[in-house]
């Protein structure tokens, strides 16, 4: 019987492998996430003439620290889904406000390591999200309450005096507003 399931769970991998192989993942513009489909048939799609401004709140929790959550990996899908729809980069106005225990992500190695016994492994995805035009921002707040420092933010986010403060500014700004936990 478990001679069976292994061949039969081995088989089904092989066939999802051989499946994604046959895809034409993409990344058109955050190389090392979010990889996406570019689909022939869509009926739905974004607008090229458009100028995109879109702002993200995340908030989820840490419960792998080891690696990086669904939900910021999903930032650089956003990104590279409006590309590969035809959205200049230079349209695509994106910013994302990190609150909560989200927090944690965005304190440089040393820091994370002494906080979870791992490497950051955010440090490379905030890092291609910021070269890509995204403005990444921190709730200062989450951050004093989450007992990090100032001092330990990686340079490419900068630190908002609340998230609710930053999110309030985005929104009157005209910023299309998604919350990810």
């Amino acid at each position: 019987m478990k001679l069976t399931l292994a061949i039969v769970c081995s088989l089904f991998l092989i066939t999802q492998f051989a499946f994604a192989q046959e895809r034409n993942w993409q990344n058109p513009i955050i190389k090392g996430y979010g990889q996406i489909l570019d689909l022939e048939k869509v009926d739905v799609k974004p607008d090229p003439n458009m100028e995109y401004k879109i702002l993200i709140e995340l908030v989820f929790d840490m419960d792998k620290p080891e690696r990086t959550n669904f939900s910021a990996t999903n930032v650089a899908r956003l990104i590279n889904l409006h590309a590969i729809g035809g959205v200049k980069k230079e349209n695509l106005n994106v910013a994302v406000v990190i609150h909560a225990a989200a927090t944690n992500t965005v304190i440089n190695n040393e820091a994370y390591q002494k906080k979870y016994e791992t490497d950051n492994p955010y440090l490379d995805l905030y890092k291609e999200l910021s070269e890509a035009g995204v403005e990444l921002i921190v709730c200062g707040q989450s951050l004093m309450m989450y007992r990090n420092d100032a001092k330990d933010v990686v340079p490419q986010v900068k630190i908002a005096t609340s998230a609710l403060t930053a999110v309030s500014t985005y929104q009157l700004k005209g910023f299309a507003y998604f919350k990810w936990d």
